[in-house]
């Protein structure tokens, strides 16, 4: 009895359906720890930041062709300069590993840094110790992109994680960082996540634990703010548009006022107060060059669109005939129908007219495949008249008068001789 319910649930439940394959598909992964951002008055730059720069930053392209492309870089200073060197100095930013499909290279590695590309898979990977005089120091600094393919499933995954990062001069902690975002398409419809955690900061000695990703800890706002410092918490998103997905985790954004940050160490008296009635007014912004230090904290992003392969129509197969079966000369009764139904075989449908053989009966003279019997005829017709008038034309030109001396009319025959 068992055995028979379980042989009826699995009759009463469709199997699973099975993915489409694949067409085409674009994916892209970027994971950055941590960027500092520099607003300064010593460049004559309209836009801000005037600087910039990423510790352990990856990312990863890959798309349909097919084509695939890696990068990783321990410091990476942004694609002007990252990208845009070779262009204008001849040579290229040298902090990085790059790979390419199909151009290559394959793979590349240096200290701290290694990226792939081929054409299913592109992947790279930065991480070592970073240190940045006065402004941070991180420890187990890591960062990963990688895009994937199969026949089924286009996915891109980028992560980023630190175990301490103390900013400032150790003015801010934050431990046990990491964020990750995941996007993947299937053809038809896109998903993915996109998490943080961030389990400590302390400010100044004191601790603020993190129970929850969702809001900062209560009393964190409070105790950056005489230090002129302004915290936006991160955010994790994910935006599905039919088949792409697209995954964004803002990170941890630290904003230094650093006019206020000085007076607060007791730096802002003696540079002001002292050293700059002593320089030249074209001078006096080398003692301040730093207006705004911003610092992220764990950038991610992953985005992953497909299609599927468009399936071949299958071949069209004509339908069945039942042969003819020839007339039985031997019976003497009733007329033998054109077909006779065989075993095994469909009749064909009513409405398809039965073509009779054309070996069943005798052929006429006037029949000409794909020709009506009156062209043929009037064809005929045209084709008589015309020459009996053109053999008319030719007696009255050539002899259709006697002579009058009794010479004979016509063309002489050439073949007889005088």
């Amino acid at each position: 009895m068992r055995y028979a319910l379980v042989l009826l649930l699995v009759l009463l439940f469709p199997a699973p359906a099975h993915a489409a394959d694949i067409g085409g598909f674009t994916l892209s992964a970027e994971a950055t720890p941590i960027s500092v951002l520099l607003t300064t008055d010593l460049l004559p730059v309209p836009a801000e930041p005037q600087g910039e720069v990423h510790l352990s930053y990856t990312r990863t392209e890959l798309g349909a062709g097919p084509i695939g492309r890696s990068v990783a870089s321990s410091l990476w200073p942004g694609a002007a300069v990252g990208t845009g060197l070779p262009q204008l100095l001849g040579f290229a930013y040298p902090v990085q590993v790059n790979a390419a499909h199909p151009g290559g290279p394959a793979d590349e590695a240096k200290s701290g840094m290694k990226a792939s590309a081929g054409a299913a898979k592109a992947e790279s990977f930065a991480g070592a110790k970073q240190e940045v005089p006065f402004v941070l120091t991180a420890e187990g600094l890591a960062s990963s992109s990688v895009s994937t393919v199969s026949a089924t499933e286009a996915r891109s995954t980028a992560v980023s994680s630190a175990q301490t990062i103390s900013l400032l001069s150790g003015l801010v902690v934050l431990s046990g960082v990491k964020f990750e975002s995941v996007a993947v398409s299937d053809g038809s419809k896109g998903s993915g996540t996109s998490t943080f955690a961030l389990a400590e900061v302390t400010v100044l000695g004191q601790r603020f634990p993190v129970p929850s990703p969702a809001a900062p800890p209560e009393g964190l706002l409070k105790a950056l703010a005489p230090l002129g410092v302004t915290l936006t918490w991160p955010s994790a998103a994910t935006r599905i548009e039919g088949a792409q997905a697209t995954s964004v985790s803002s990170g941890l954004r630290l904003t230094v006022d650093v006019t206020v940050l000085r007076t607060r160490l007791g730096l802002g008296g003696i540079l002001d107060g002292i050293l700059t009635p002593l320089l030249p007014e074209e001078l006096a912004p080398l003692l301040n060059p730093l207006r705004k230090l911003e610092v992220v904290v764990g950038d991610t992003e992953a985005v992953a669109n497909a299609s599927a392969s468009a399936a071949l129509p299958p071949p069209e197969v004509p339908a069945p005939v039942a042969p003819v079966a020839p007339p039985d000369s031997s019976s003497s009764g009733g007329d033998v129908p054109a077909t006779s139904p065989v075993a095994g075989s469909t009749p064909p449908k009513s409405i398809v007219t039965p073509v009779a053989n054309a070996r069943a009966r005798t052929g006429s003279l006037l029949d000409f495949p794909g020709v009506p019997a009156l062209l043929v005829v009037a064809g005929l017709g045209v084709a008589t008249a015309a020459a009996f008038g053109m053999k008319s034309f030719g007696t009255f030109l050539l002899g259709g008068a006697p002579c009058p001396s009794g010479h004979p009319t016509g063309v002489p025959d050439l073949r007889v001789g005088p």
